[in-house]
């Protein structure tokens, strides 16, 4: 198939940016990653089973000079033809859409079929030209980083996903953090240093090794979540630390000051003996389970082992992965199943499933059912929503605003996050509508960095986009309409 590529670099950039900087930056310095992907892995319009076999002969990226200068050279080297849209107006208006669809249909007009047209633009002025190519019976491809029109996607054989864009194209995992700058290790030593002797000069007696593993973890900022300053061990970050003449003993796993205190164990306290990994977690699963009245959330579980071991999420002690992990032990009356999203642990003796499986159900129930939802569901559809029941609205809703409250935005980070929340209620929710609903939100103007983030906010937020999105599209709503959405995403999340 031969295809011509059109990229309104500026529209694509903000839109990712929105999401994650780290997202905008790697589309605009690497071209060359994802235009391997659209030649060799993107799947064919309207033959999903078909070989890929797209052939792009037109490469052409329209970009504002002013701004974007030095992301030319990554687009010239991936066979760009480069068209300066520099700003027209005080307000920075560019000429960008009159270029593309001036040249879209230059080359629609030129002695070589061109098959496929893609299309990297959320702006639905390019609405019409898509139409004309599908009546000269050309295929046509988008990738919208923004909100878009519901005529503008209808104009096209083929939509990339944003989000498969951003995981296979870009190169960024489910849970790649991404937008945090490069972690600073040698501050994060240096105040280690400090801390440690601090730690010491106050000190009756020796230091035992797990205390100042629990004040380090805890004092200096992403210390223990940086894999240990990049070290990989807390005893490896010792051994960066200048800390002669104090001095280390290891078989009674203090630090001490041979200056001022005696590794006597007669004269020094005498450390109890410290559990190893495996007991801690047996003994966090029996705790949690002995004390819950239902079966505990996998995702819970895994929060109160990084609260009791810091540091232990970089490899989970070896096993690469909480689940991992949990398979290496075995308490006495606790069982783990992982037949139910997330996982859960249990007593067999004094839990039941049912609960588990009602947790499920909900999850994967019939909004229709409920007398709203033929009121809820268009406005839900027009503005790209998931299409979920209330009472998951509402969750996410109370566990975004606590993410946001627990540290900065991050789009895989945060979503990771608003998951685990909402399981560790019990309302599990698919990963693939939390993002759905992030994007809607953020394509659409939200701004985690400024915008409110308490619960009220982030309702008036979600109901504002959707009704702003039916006013775009020219659905006429009736106040029955707006005040069953304000219900539905303040549904109470119901007992079980």
């Amino acid at each position: 198939m031969k295809s011509a590529l059109f990229v309104d670099f500026d529209n694509v950039y903000s839109g990712l940016r929105r999401l994650d900087v780290a997202y905008a930056e790697r589309f605009a310095s690497d071209p060359m990653r994802w235009m391997d992907w659209i030649t060799t892995r993107l799947r064919m319009p309207l033959d999903p089973e078909a070989a890929v076999k797209r052939r792009i002969l037109v490469r052409r990226c329209y970009l504002n000079p002013v701004m974007y200068q030095r992301f030319r050279f990554g687009f010239s080297k991936a066979g760009f033809e480069i068209v300066d849209c520099p700003p027209m107006t005080a307000a920075g208006k560019t000429s960008t859409d009159i270029h593309m669809v001036l040249d879209i249909v230059d080359v629609l007009q030129s002695d070589t079929r061109y098959d496929e047209f893609i299309v990297f633009s959320a702006d639905a002025d390019f609405t019409p030209v898509l139409r004309k190519l599908r009546r000269d019976d050309r295929r046509t491809t988008i990738f919208a980083a923004g909100a878009t029109s519901a005529s503008y996607d209808a104009s096209s054989d083929l939509i990339i996903d944003p989000e498969a864009f951003i995981s296979d194209a870009l190169g960024f995992g489910d849970d790649e953090p991404t937008g945090e700058p490069a972690p600073d290790f040698e501050g994060m030593l240096a105040q280690a240093e400090a801390l440690t002797w601090e730690t010491v000069d106050k000190a009756s007696a020796p230091v035992m090794l797990p205390a100042l593993t629990k004040i380090l973890a805890t004092q200096v900022p992403g210390l223990a979540i940086s894999n240990w300053a990049g070290r990989g061990t807390f005893t490896a970050l010792l051994r960066e630390i200048k800390l002669s003449p104090l001095r280390i003993d290891r078989e009674n796993n203090w630090l001490l000051d041979p200056r001022r205190l005696k590794a006597d164990p007669v004269e020094a306290p005498k450390p109890k003996p410290a559990l190893d990994i495996r007991q801690q977690l047996e003994k966090i699963l029996i705790d949690e389970v002995a004390a819950s009245a239902r079966p505990v959330a996998v995702a819970r579980l895994a929060h109160q082992v990084r609260q009791s071991c810091p540091g232990i999420d970089a490899d989970w002690n070896g096993c690469g992965t909480f689940k991992k992990l949990l398979d290496t032990v075995h308490p006495a009356g606790v069982q783990i199943s992982w037949s139910h999203l997330g996982g859960y642990a249990f007593d067999p003796d004094r839990h039941s499933l049912d609960f588990i499986s009602q947790s499920a159900a909900t999850a994967n129930d019939q909004p229709g059912q409920d007398q709203r939802w033929p009121r809820v569901a268009p406005i839900l559809q027009v503005a790209n929503f998931p299409s979920m029941s209330g009472y998951q609205y509402r969750a996410f809703l109370e566990a975004l605003s606590q993410a946001l409250a627990e540290g900065p935005y991050a789009l895989a980070a945060t979503s990771k996050r608003v998951r685990d929340i909402c399981l560790d209620r019990s309302v599990p929710m698919a990963r693939a509508d939390i993002n759905a609903l992030l994007r809607a939100l953020l394509f659409n103007g939200f701004d985690p960095a400024t915008a409110g983030s308490s619960f009220d906010d982030l309702v008036a937020t979600t109901c504002g986009v959707a009704l702003a999105a039916c006013e775009r599209e020219g659905m006429s709503l009736v106040e029955a309409d707006r005040e069953a959405l304000l219900s539905w995403v303040l549904s109470a999340v119901p007992e079980v």
